[in-house]
């Protein structure tokens, strides 16, 4: 029987064939597309704010009402974005479909052409849906705030209490779960393997839950704290790629990671003007 560890590193992430070029050339250009369309939608969501400058005081306008067109507009925006964000660090994961688990379709070429984008979709889904869930959440808690004195003085910490909390649940169990799901895609595959367009589809949910089990935190971050400015969202991007594909779920990477966080959110929480400079 081979070893799981020498099958996945038969495969490395930048390898002289056509295939592995190609999958790095399309994901990045793909993410490379979402974040040009992300610097210029931006700003319209962050209309009615100060010189339309993209600071945590934004998220009121991002957050703005519960019709079917803020909310689909913000969806629109937000899929693009995480498309931007996590692309490169889908490589790996794409390469190993492309490279191994379209061999045991009937027909390998019709897995690759139509099951890879349909992976990504079902990844995609899932961030979609955390979407939806993170602007529900932050859309109630500025409402209720509106309207009680006293948890409009707690939003004064939100930013802190979130920057603390991402920090702190690098130090999860759940967190090293879902990470080690994602750096590996011969662990993944092993487990969630299915056949098909629909399988492909089942595969990139199942993918895509776990990714957002590492870095949901990542994105609260960036919605509620950095409210989806760009130069926060390439920031945690640079985070996400180090943690899963460069570094790949190292300790002394999770550890310094938290430890950053942690830090940040006490520094925000003493000067919380320093989030303007976001």
């Amino acid at each position: 029987m081979s070893n799981p560890e020498s099958s996945e590193q038969s495969i490395p992430l930048f390898v002289h064939d056509r295939l592995a070029i190609t999958v790095s050339i399309v994901l990045l250009s793909a993410a490379a597309i979402s974040w040009l369309v992300s610097y210029y939608l931006m700003p319209l969501m962050m209309m009615g704010t100060s010189s339309g400058m993209m600071s945590a005081s934004g998220v009121a306008a991002i957050v703005s009402s519960l019709s079917v067109s803020s909310v689909g507009f913000f969806e629109v925006v937000w899929v693009i974005g995480m498309a931007a964000m996590m692309f490169p660090a889908m490589i790996p994961i794409v390469l190993f479909y492309d490279k191994i688990k379209t061999r045991l379709e009937t027909n390998p070429l019709l897995a690759k052409v139509a099951g890879t984008p349909i992976f990504l979709a079902g990844y995609l889904v899932t961030y979609a849906l955390l979407g939806i869930g993170a602007y529900l959440v932050i859309y109630a808690a500025i409402s209720l705030s509106s309207t009680s004195p006293i948890l409009s003085a707690l939003s004064i910490i939100a930013p802190s209490a979130i920057l603390i909390t991402t920090g702190l649940y690098q130090f999860s169990s759940l967190k090293s779960r879902c990470l080690s799901q994602c750096i590996s895609p011969f662990g993944f595959f092993a487990i969630h393997s299915q056949r098909g367009l629909l399988g492909a589809f089942r595969m990139g949910l199942s993918h895509g839950k776990y990714c957002v089990g590492c870095c949901w935190a990542y994105m609260l971050v960036m919605l509620a704290v950095g409210a989806m400015s760009i130069p926060v969202m390439a920031a945690l991007a640079g985070v996400i790629a180090l943690e899963k594909v460069i570094v790949r779920g190292s300790v002394w990477l999770n550890r310094g990671i938290a430890l950053g966080f942690i830090l940040l959110g006490i520094i925000v929480g003493f000067y919380p003007s320093i989030l303007m400079l976001l």
